[in-house]
């Protein structure tokens, strides 16, 4: 398959894809700190694995700063940037798959 005659997302198309991955992603990531989620002892294992990029991120800013509030912020931003990236190279990829 060429890649040139694959169609690219136009910038709307992306930009409008990026946006809900964000927001699936900072929306998910807040859910589990407003609902009472564990995020310093005993991570569950599913929680760990979604939510891998807020957790390194979070950590990484806890030890710069020493507050609990600006790593939860930090935190699940990254997680909001990670899904918002995963949103688009998925869309991306279906769309190979589809041009086949």
């Amino acid at each position: 398959m060429n890649p040139t005659n694959v169609k690219k997302l136009s910038s709307t198309q992306s930009r409008l894809v990026a946006l809900c991955g964000f927001v699936v992603g900072v929306t998910s990531g807040s859910a589990y700190l407003l609902l009472g989620g564990e995020y310093i002892a005993s991570i569950p294992r599913w929680a760990e694995i979604i939510f891998y990029p807020g957790f390194f991120a979070g950590f990484r800013t806890f030890y710069m700063f020493h507050s609990e509030g600006p790593a939860k912020v930090i935190g699940v931003l990254a997680v909001g940037l990670t899904y918002a990236l995963i949103s688009v190279f998925a869309c991306l990829g279906w769309r190979l798959l589809k041009r086949r």
